[in-house]
């Protein structure tokens, strides 16, 4: 079928077009909305600037397609194969992309608003200034877990989206808005969040290791029981940061500012905290063997029955700390 004959079978009225080959068509700027392309072949067909809002495409082949500046509002997607296609500005909010294949995806500057891509595979993709406020990636018993391996996502606007079980193992995230997001049980191992704003995001008992978290805006985060292990937090604000039982050994807090954070039963050693504030901090039972404080700002700081017997506090403040004894410092 060319793209004549589908356009003038959809004027006339036909929509379910399922199973159609389709490859290499040319449907520029085409109306199509509400048209059904169920494992239809799209494979590197030309849809740009193409209108398919509410579009049924499940199963569909489009890898190589051109889909850029389409429209795909709440179209349905699940199991199609998107490998490689440029989505460039397309808008996809409140698509259904459900277990589809987007690996190597050009998606720069797309919407992706309140679009459910759980279980979607977006290894490689660029979304380098996407939308994805309110996109749901959480995983649902290991089933639908998003995949986001080395995927760029500079930039990119996750505000409050579900990302529950993903993995963004050595992602680009450096910049991104993921402020109140949902990234519990996250792998965010080797990932790139320098600059992000985390704020009251939740990151229990996440991947974080050997992160890059220089700058990032931490502000009332919720990371306890998370592994920071030798991840890289310079300059990050983590005021006020809930912090229990977390692992940070080895991890580079230089300059940091952890001023009421809470820290009980956090592991620190051979952590580096030199010049970082920790102003009323809590450091109840923390683990801090071998950490660094030098010139930090301890100030009224809790280290009850903390470990700091190798601990290094050259120049430190501990103006009214409490001490791990119990005893209030000067």
């Amino acid at each position: 079928m060319d793209a004549k004959e589908l356009l003038r079978r959809y004027a006339n009225g036909e929509t379910n077009f399922s199973n159609a080959k389709l490859n290499g068509v040319n449907l520029f700027d085409a109306d199509l909305i509400g048209i059904g392309l169920d494992q239809a072949n799209l494979s590197n067909a030309i849809l740009t600037f193409s209108y398919l809002n509410q579009a049924l495409l499940n199963n569909a082949n489009l890898s190589f397609t051109n889909l850029r500046g389409a429209n795909l509002t709440q179209a349905k997607l699940q199991n199609a194969n998107l490998h490689d296609a440029d989505l460039h500005g397309a808008t996809l909010q409140g698509a259904d992309l459900r277990n589809a294949n987007l690996t190597l995806a050009h998606l720069l500057d797309a919407n992706l608003m309140s679009s459910d891509l759980r279980g979607a595979n977006l290894t490689g993709a660029n979304l380098t200034g996407a939308c994805l406020r309110g996109a749901n990636l959480r995983e649902e018993k290991r089933t639908y877990s998003a995949c986001l391996r080395s995927a760029n996502l500079h930039k990119v606007d996750l505000r409050g989206a579900n990302l529950t079980g993903a993995d963004l193992a050595k992602a680009n995230l450096s910049g991104a808005n993921l402020s109140e997001t949902m990234l519990r049980g996250v792998d965010l191992s080797g990932a790139n969040l320098s600059g992000a704003i985390l704020e009251n995001a939740t990151l229990t008992e996440t991947n974080l290791q050997g992160a890059n978290l220089n700058g990032a805006n931490l502000i009332n985060a919720k990371l306890s029981k998370s592994n920071l292990t030798e991840a890289e937090l310079i300059g990050a604000n983590l005021h006020d940061a809930m912090m229990f039982q977390a692992t940070l050994i080895k991890a580079k807090l230089n300059r940091a500012n952890l001023s009421f954070a809470r820290l009980s039963k956090v592991n620190l050693s051979r952590a580096n905290l030199c010049e970082a504030d920790l102003t009323e901090a809590e450091l109840v039972d923390a683990c801090l063997a071998m950490t660094d404080f030098t010139d930090a700002n301890l100030t009224k700081v809790n280290l009850f029955r903390a470990e700091i017997s190798t601990t290094n506090l050259t120049g430190a403040n501990l103006f009214e700390a409490v001490m791990p004894d119990g005893t209030i410092g000067y």
